[in-house]
């Protein structure tokens, strides 16, 4: 019998010892015929009573059941809790009887006026009801969804407080976390503008000294090869655009067609309304916290699909400045070239080193260029899904694999790996990126070992990558899958900074997840997660 039951005991006895009193009394009071009447009124009372409490125990069996509760006095000390309180906090009954109120929430509010007015208002039999911040045992802050229901005696007075609750801790932090992501989205978007339009001047100032220096010599020659040049790339720049078109098309008949699911699921939600409307007066009550629920959920959905479009906005973007940056990178290029080939002979040892970084450089932009380009098309790319031999898979990875002349030829440990469900060709994607990572980190060590495993859990296969190589600080995780973000100088180790952040897109798209674990200059070890083939 829990604290509740007692205290609900405590009241049946003492309402029980009020009805003999009066049974007394009136014994003393009344005629005989009165008496009997009285006793049979009393007996009635009894069995009203009973029942009652037969009632007040279900009720108080449901709320154990389903919702948190815990009991205060008119002061604020805790009178009891049920076992859904202690495990949503942490706490067990000793922690918590005859503490206060203020146990379970942030200190400073506990000395504000508000938290002052807030009892005040429970004391005055005020009903209370939001989403209310606590904090558990553990330090860690809980986001319940209740109220505190002033208890009344047989004369209308509060007497003790009743809260109960529900915990919402789960989808509070992942709305927040949702609108955390769309603001860091928009300040990377800002950002790659502001890069782009330096980026844009900087192309220009460099296309008119080539310009310049090219007019000064072999002009006709040069006006011949500028219009086969340009020729050519209208060609390209056809054939692109005839792609997005087909690409646009496609994107106007899937919106055609959500458009009419859309359309099915407003009539079915106003099929539904109607139907509600109809329903007995006693079930107004429950209509009206389902309303409640329903505008929620429409919210959260409202909010997802903002999100949604603002990320398709950012892929669409991406994909059109990267492929308008291709054609002033090749003339970055080809201009070069023709300086050194045409006037080697009156550039300098500077000079010539200046070009080769020209070319460098505008090679490395058009790997850049690349790698986004490929990023944004995730987004846009139809998964398949078909039974995955991961073992094969891997095995042709590391063979196609090149090794560059300053890396370590490394040694594979390769357990024999689950199968899984997936697309065969972005998976391999996602292998050769990680494999690669490896063996790109393991340079600078004497050997380069590399451990691939897989381990069944909770319906999903998660596949590992084990390495001995640079490792980084777990204090930037949050930098590791970002696109552009790199731990390590360029100087130490050469790429762009989009292989991982490929890896977690197509992960994701597989309704898998991805992570990681590392020590600075000890290694790391990715992991990710497919569905099982038995699933």
């Amino acid at each position: 019998m829990n604290i509740q039951e007692k205290n609900d005991k405590k009241e049946t006895v003492l309402f029980s010892d009020q009805i003999a009193f009066h049974e007394k009394e009136n014994d003393q009071n009344t005629s005989f015929e009165n008496n009997k009447n009285l006793t049979v009124e009393i007996q009635n009372l009894k069995e009203l009573l009973k029942a009652k409490e037969q009632q007040l125990n279900n009720h108080v069996n449901a709320i154990d059941t389903s919702n948190a509760s815990i009991e205060f006095d008119l002061d604020g000390k805790i009178l009891s809790v049920n076992k859904k309180f202690l495990e949503i906090m942490g706490y067990n009954e000793v922690d918590l009887l005859g503490k206060h109120h203020r146990l379970l929430v942030d200190p400073a509010y506990s000395q504000s006026n508000a938290y002052q007015l807030f009892w005040s208002n429970l004391k005055k039999g005020i009903y209370q009801k939001d989403e209310f911040i606590r904090v558990a045992k553990d330090g860690k802050l809980i986001w319940l969804l209740g109220s505190y229901n002033p208890i009344l005696d047989i004369l209308g007075k509060p007497y003790k407080i009743l809260k109960l609750a529900t915990d919402i801790t789960l989808s509070k932090n992942q709305f927040l976390q949702l609108a955390v992501q769309a603001q860091e989205k928009e300040k990377r978007a800002s950002e790659l503008a502001v890069a782009n339009k330096e980026l844009a001047f900087q192309n220009e100032e460099k296309e008119k000294r080539a310009a310049e220096l090219v007019i000064a010599n072999k002009e006709l020659k040069f006006q011949n090869e500028q219009k086969e040049q340009r020729a050519k790339e209208l060609i390209v720049a056809n054939k692109e655009l005839a792609v997005q078109s087909k690409e646009k098309e496609k994107r106007a008949a899937e919106l055609i067609i959500a458009n009419k699911k859309l359309a099915a699921e407003n009539i079915l939600k106003e099929k539904r309304k109607v139907e509600k409307q109809q329903r007995a007066a006693e079930l107004i009550v429950k209509n009206r916290e389902l309303a409640y629920q329903e505008k929620r959920s429409k919210e959260l959905t409202l909010a997802y699909d903002e999100l949604k479009k603002a990320q398709e906005e950012l892929e669409s973007f991406s994909y059109s400045v990267s492929h308008d940056l291709r054609a002033p990178i090749r003339a970055i290029n080809g201009y070069t070239q023709i300086l050194i080939e045409d006037h080697i002979d009156l550039i300098d040892e500077d000079g010539k080193n200046m070009f080769n970084a020209i070319i460098k450089n505008s090679n490395k932009m058009g790997v850049l260029i690349d790698d986004l380009l490929a990023f944004s098309k995730l987004g846009r790319k139809q998964v398949s899904s078909t039974n995955i031999n991961m073992t094969a898979l891997v095995n042709g990875v590391i063979s196609d694999i090149a090794i560059e002349k300053d890396e370590n030829n490394p040694i594979f440990e390769l357990d024999e790996l689950a199968p899984s469900n997936g697309d065969p060709s972005l998976i391999k994607q996602v292998w050769v990126n990680l494999i690669s990572n490896a063996i790109k980190y393991s340079k600078h060590k004497p050997e380069t070992r590399i451990k691939i495993t897989s381990t069944s859990k909770n319906n999903k296969i998660i596949y590992s990558i084990q390495d001995w190589g640079a490792g980084f600080d777990m204090e930037y995780y949050d930098k590791l899958f970002g696109v552009f973000q790199r731990l390590h100088s360029q100087e130490e180790f050469s790429g762009t900074g989009i292989g991982l952040a490929i890896v977690q897109k197509i992960v994701n798209r597989h309704h898998g997840t991805v992570w990681a674990e590392s020590k600075l200059d000890a290694g790391a070890k990715f992991y990710f997660s497919l569905p099982d083939i038995k699933n």
